[in-house]
């Protein structure tokens, strides 16, 4: 372990040094110019510590999922919109001079001696990273050193980490995580057994239990402990996947690819699983052509969802969701320059049993409309959706029973390689009584390996006309994201 240690402090140090010697040149340069001291208010009231709590996108939506889910591609959120890839940076960091020589551009940057990595001419998977084959080969080769055991028993688990980092601009809340929710932002296992009963069909099952080395994730959970995912399925290569148990909802856009979510993922539309049964099915019309359906039927809330304490009814006791009914469908087309576009057309319908007087039982609705546009290294996306009913008493956004819930959301995303620059904003609208909540997101993710990935994320999340508060400021931060998964 320690040589293979000392292997991966020479690989990565060959690829970081040029941004090392650029940072100390920079650093010797004269600063020119007054001082400036920057004043922030002190009369804005912060939001409780169980409502400052930004979401991670679930694993399966870094790493495939044998139970059919639409997949980002293997650790690479953001794949999932259609993004493509240019030359991976790494390869300009390389020395060419070892090419012209008839050896290889991996030659050049490490000698990679360690025992577990694979040979430097060996096919790697097709993810592009920044440090490239060799940081792949060493630095996830203390991964399989520390967790190969579960290939050699050919067992289908896996496991991973989510750790964040953030530094307030207006206040003094930095740290590992932020107040009321200190510690690793969370820690997964996963397993995905599968049995092949040939032409074309299978069976198995996906699990996905997450925990907390510190405070509870959301002020409304019992436990430091949860399942997130937990169901069977039967798939038919002709007919499509059936499942049972634990599953997430598939209303309006999946996600948008960074870590800290949108104003629609805090109201609860977005990763909320429920006990219910799940049919998935994509069709491929023609070569230009495809089409992925999705129709669930979930009958009874969970007690699990990343929205805000005061959101949606899982956060209130004596308030439950029963018998709600989704249908998602979204067409893609690819057109002959090679952009795509997919636009999904989203519909919820269910009951909301109440023992609280402020929410009365009653029949709630939803619908949403997004539109995602694909080409090269672009991506833009939009999405608009609204609710009708009330879901809880008190509204994080306008502090009372609002009955209809309007939320907006759009982005542009550029893919350099294994990097992808992201920027979004997202608003939404409480109507009876009214209140409004903004979101902006603008940052970077790096795929430093194929396991390893880094989120950088600049957010601003603030309320306004809430009742009695007024205005509310959420966060001010960047924040500084590692996920691991293996």
């Amino acid at each position: 372990m320690i040589s293979l240690v000392n292997q991966c402090y020479s690989c990565v140090g060959a690829h970081l040094k040029p941004f090392v010697l650029a940072s100390i040149f920079l650093q010797t340069l004269p600063l020119y110019g007054d001082e400036q001291t920057v004043t922030t208010s002190t009369g804005n009231i912060h939001a409780p510590a169980s409502f400052v709590v930004p979401p991670a996108p679930p694993s399966y939506l870094t790493e495939s999922d044998p139970g059919e889910e639409p997949s980002f591609a293997p650790r690479h959120p953001s794949a999932s919109f259609g993004e493509t890839t240019a030359t991976p940076l790494v390869h300009r960091l390389a020395d060419d001079s070892a090419v012209e020589e008839g050896g290889s551009a991996c030659d050049s940057r490490c000698q990679c001696t360690c025992p577990s990595c694979r040979g430097c001419g060996e096919e790697d998977s097709g993810t592009e990273t920044l440090l490239g084959e060799c940081g792949d080969q060493c630095i996830d080769g203390i991964f399989e050193k520390l967790l190969g055991w579960k290939d050699d028993l050919d067992l289908p688990i896996g496991a991973g980490a989510w750790h964040w980092y953030a530094e307030d601009i207006s206040t003094s809340n930095d740290g590992y995580g932020t107040r009321g929710l200190r510690g690793t932002y969370w820690w997964y296992i996963t397993a995905d057994p599968e049995y092949d009963l040939g032409d074309g069909r299978k069976v198995g099952g996906h699990l996905e239990y997450r925990l907390r080395d510190g405070d509870r994730f959301r002020s409304f959970f019992d436990s430091k402990f949860w399942s997130y995912e937990a169901y069977g399925y039967f798939h038919d290569d002709e007919w499509g996947t059936l499942k049972a148990g634990q599953i997430w909802k598939r209303f309006g856009l999946d996600w948008d690819g960074v870590f800290f979510g949108n104003v629609a993922y805090f109201d609860g539309f977005k990763l909320d699983p429920d006990y219910g049964v799940s049919w998935e099915k994509t069709t491929e019309i023609d070569d230009r052509l495809s089409l992925d359906s999705f129709v669930q039927f979930f009958f009874h809330e969970d007690g699990v969802n990343g929205s805000f304490g005061g959101a949606d009814s899982e956060s209130v006791p004596g308030v439950h969701e029963r018998n709600t009914a989704v249908v998602r469908l979204v067409p893609t087309w690819t057109r002959c320059d090679g952009s795509t576009v997919a636009l999904g057309v989203s519909g919820l319908a269910g009951k909301i049993d109440s023992n609280v007087a402020a929410i009365p039982k009653e029949n709630v609705s939803a619908w949403a409309l997004d539109l995602t546009y694909a080409k090269d290294r672009w991506k833009m996306f939009g999405e608009v959706l609204q609710s009708y009913g009330r879901i809880n008493p008190a509204r994080y956004v306008s502090g009372g029973p609002s009955n209809r819930i309007t939320d907006f959301l759009a982005g542009v995303h550029y893919t350099d390689g294994p990097v992808t620059y992201r920027a979004s904003y997202s608003a939404g609208i409480d109507d009876n009584p009214y209140a409004n909540h903004g979101l902006v997101v603008a940052g970077t993710t790096i795929q430093l390996t194929e396991a390893v990935e880094l989120y950088v994320e600049y957010v601003n999340q603030q309320v306004d006309n809430n009742n009695p508060a007024g205005h509310i400021e959420f966060f001010d931060s960047v924040n500084f994201i590692v996920h691991w998964t293996y």
